[in-house]
């Protein structure tokens, strides 16, 4: 049975009433089957590398989601499911190589569950966070914390390598493909790219800090003023300007924790250059500090 939505011919198996789907045709970006509860299953690998593909809108009917099912769909920002927070629908590597991953929506789970779900298999490749039995209760925050708390310990080349395609050859993770199954030496870039991604994953849990214990809140910030700007590795400076999208929250999270001076503000906004208008108006607010952030940013669009 082909069942046609949204850019997307899908290629089903089963009786009338329990389809799972084994195939597709098409190059859409919204994959919305939310209302079709004939839908119990998606076989393994159907997605892998849909470039094209950016959101996933799942029924309440599905009770599996096999291996690797959407993996290395580099442009998958969201994916929400219609039934309420189960580890146990989804197989390995779900959501491997999704590293623009927003949000992981369950009915019923709220915005920060949903982002640090998303955060935790896209960026931090900690997979049991999916796969838990307790999504969004207060230990699966304690096994969040310890997720990030471990990745931030480790060597940053070390992260680079241990990006492990868990059996699948075909999975790229720096964009340097690999010979005859073996791993290419992490890039320069690369081990960049890890460093700055732990930084802005203290920021999102700053940003969403739920059942945060002070201890580990204090070693998040610790790890952001270590990286701060005008540090030898500045990447907390520069996973700000680069990942947080200019979103002002993060700017004032950064300016809370690491309080900086007058003088190394003025720095700052010299280096954000000119696009980032609302963070600019942030910043000279509070190098000023008695304009209103308001009237800055009305004097810089002017």
């Amino acid at each position: 049975m082909d069942i046609e939505t949204g850019g997307f011919i899908l290629k089903c198996e089963g009786s009338e009433s329990d389809l799972r789907i084994t195939g597709y045709e098409g190059d859409g970006a919204i994959l919305d089957i939310s209302s079709d509860n004939r839908i119990t299953g998606i076989d393994k690998k159907v997605f892998f590398s849909c470039r094209s593909l950016k959101k996933v809108f799942l029924p309440a009917s599905i009770v599996s989601i096999g291996d690797w099912c959407f993996s290395n769909c580099i442009n998958l920002t969201d994916f929400s499911i219609g039934t309420g927070a189960d580890g146990r629908l989804f197989g390995r590597g779900v959501f491997d190589a999704c590293d623009r991953l927003n949000a992981v929506t369950f009915a019923g789970t709220d915005i920060s569950t949903s982002v640090l779900l998303a955060a935790g298999v896209g960026r931090m490749k900690s997979e049991h966070l999916l796969r838990a039995e307790d999504i969004g209760q207060e230990f699966w925050y304690d096994k969040w914390d310890i997720s990030l708390m471990s990745l931030l310990k480790a060597d940053d080349a070390e992260n680079s390598i241990s990006t492990a395609v868990s059996g699948e050859e075909d999975i790229s993770y720096d964009g340097v493909a690999m010979v005859d199954g073996e791993m290419s030496g992490p890039t320069e870039n690369h081990v960049k790219l890890i460093a700055k991604n732990k930084s802005y994953l203290c920021f999102l849990r700053l940003l969403h800090d739920e059942y945060l214990s002070p201890q580990i809140r204090g070693k998040i910030e610790e790890y952001i003023r270590s990286r701060s700007f005008g540090c030898d590795r500045e990447y907390a400076w520069t996973a700000l300007k680069e990942d947080c999208e200019g979103d002002v929250d993060y700017y004032e999270i950064y300016l809370s924790v690491v309080r900086p001076d007058r003088d190394t503000i003025l720095k700052m906004i010299d280096d954000l250059g000119p696009s980032r208008v609302q963070a600019r108006a942030l910043l000279i607010s509070k190098a000023q500090g008695t304009m209103h952030s308001a009237s800055v940013l009305d004097d810089l669009i002017l």
